[in-house]
């Protein structure tokens, strides 16, 4: 590589990357764009070590060629190859389907590690088998329940480990709860090296720290003593890699979706859940330090824009600009703007053959329009118009609306209705004197039409 990075030899060199990439015939499009993008960084640093060799040997006439070849790259590369490549990246960004875990996978999934946990802790002391199992195990497990990177679970210490314990901060814990106070009894914590050397927690439940126990109790018999890795595999200063226990595991326990179910998607998933039940801006900061990054980071990358929010509550602005009515709503958060509900409106819809399921229980049934032939003799249309009826209705309390929010929440995050079943066990769990059908009409008009 050495002899291309001279000024005369920079076409090779972006013919040599552009073929990398697998650019088109057209120029237009990189098969691989990233790759792309990161050829120009470590082909500057390629420059940038030529350069300085040559300047430790007194070679100035290396060194001038490579700078001189740092500054064709700094005046021709971003036209040449980085600009396609960035197009690239925003496009498929755009078009790309995002996959979050489905609610049942992850269920399913600790439910499948939980059980192979309890199988194989009677038997880790004798089994090397056994052994690696529970340890792979009790990696994934730690990884669901926390939500963390699987890089910084999988690289957790023996030491980290025995540095955990419960809070004993009797005064803070005056003003929780009684739910959270227990929690703070039977949950204990440890503290781990998270990216970019900060400090992150992980919670550990009582079954966790019993298989972790049972773990360390035969670690002798399996890991080398120089190993210091709580995940150790059976070689010297190797652990086991989150990413690929919990491939696995996604695959054994039959889930529907395997492929979705990774720690950065099941990070996402909880920052999601998290617009949802609209946490204050505290309670937010709290969950992006759990997550291990800052507020910034959570809420420009973490958070999807869910088209949830953006649909049911981000459009109430506009529909209450398009009625002059914007000043009703001043000192008000998007959670407690409600539209009248007792304006008449006119639906239209196309007649589909079918009925709909879409009828208010407040609408009066749909009024055929005679059918009208078309000037152009195509097939027959038909219309019809729907009329809601002027009536005062019981506005939804902010304390119900939660209340479906945070019970529903993986309804909404996958945009599907729940059954009556579900509806009707809510209401009787929760003492709301609704009908089910007004739920099931209140979720698909707040979160999924």
């Amino acid at each position: 590589m050495s002899d291309f990075i001279v000024p005369t030899k920079f076409q090779a060199v972006l013919s040599a990357t552009k073929m990398c990439a697998g650019l088109n015939d057209t120029g237009t499009e990189y098969g691989a764009p990233s790759s792309a993008m990161k050829s120009g960084g470590v082909i500057r640093r390629l420059a940038e070590i030529k350069e300085s060799d040559a300047l430790q040997r007194g070679d100035t006439t290396t060194a001038e060629l490579c700078s001189q070849f740092l500054k064709v790259c700094d005046v021709n590369w971003s036209s040449e190859v980085s600009s396609v490549a960035i197009r690239n990246l925003s496009q498929r960004k755009r078009k790309g389907v995002l996959y979050l875990p489905l609610t049942e996978d992850v269920v399913q999934l600790n439910n499948f590690l939980v059980a192979e946990a309890n199988k194989l802790c009677d038997v880790a002391e004798g089994s090397a088998d056994a052994y690696f199992g529970l340890t792979q195990v009790v990696l994934a497990k730690l990884i669901l329940f926390n939500r963390k990177r699987q890089g910084e679970v999988s690289k957790i210490k023996v030491e980290d480990y025995q540095k955990k314990g419960k809070s004993d901060n009797t005064v803070a814990a005056l003003a929780l709860n009684e739910f959270e106070q227990a929690l703070l009894r039977t949950l204990e914590r440890m503290e781990i090296k998270g990216k970019k050397e900060r400090t992150v927690a992980v919670l550990l439940t009582e079954e966790v720290v019993t298989w972790i126990d049972k773990l360390l109790q035969a670690r002798n018999s399996f890991v080398p003593i120089d190993n210091s890795y709580l995940f150790a595999t059976a070689s010297e200063r190797s652990y086991f890699r989150g990413s690929d226990v919990l491939r696995k595991f996604a695959v054994q326990c039959n889930a529907k979706r395997p492929a979705s179910l990774t720690s950065t998607n099941l990070r996402k998933s909880v920052a999601c859940m998290a617009q949802v039940l609209s946490l204050k801006e505290h309670e937010m900061e709290s969950l992006a330090s759990f997550m291990g990054h800052d507020i910034r980071v959570h809420t420009q990358f973490y958070r999807l824009p869910l088209d949830v929010v953006q649909v049911a509550r981000v459009a109430k602005i506009f529909l209450a600009a398009e009625q002059g009515r914007i000043s009703e709503y001043a000192g008000k958060q998007l959670s407690d703007i409600s539209i009248d509900d007792k304006e008449q409106v006119a639906e239209v819809e196309a007649c589909s053959g079918e009925d709909s399921d879409m009828t208010d229980s407040d609408e009066t049934p749909a009024e055929p329009i005679p059918e009208i032939a078309t000037s152009s003799g195509q097939d027959l249309v038909c219309r019809a118009t729907k009329r809601r009826r002027m009536s005062t209705r019981r506005q939804w309390t902010e304390a119900e609306k939660q209340a479906v929010r945070s019970y529903f929440s993986s309804f909404i995050i996958e945009r599907k209705l729940p059954g009556k079943h579900s509806i009707e066990k809510f209401l009787k769990e929760r003492n709301i004197d609704r009908k089910w059908t007004n739920v099931k009409d209140h979720i698909r008009n707040q979160y999924l039409d």
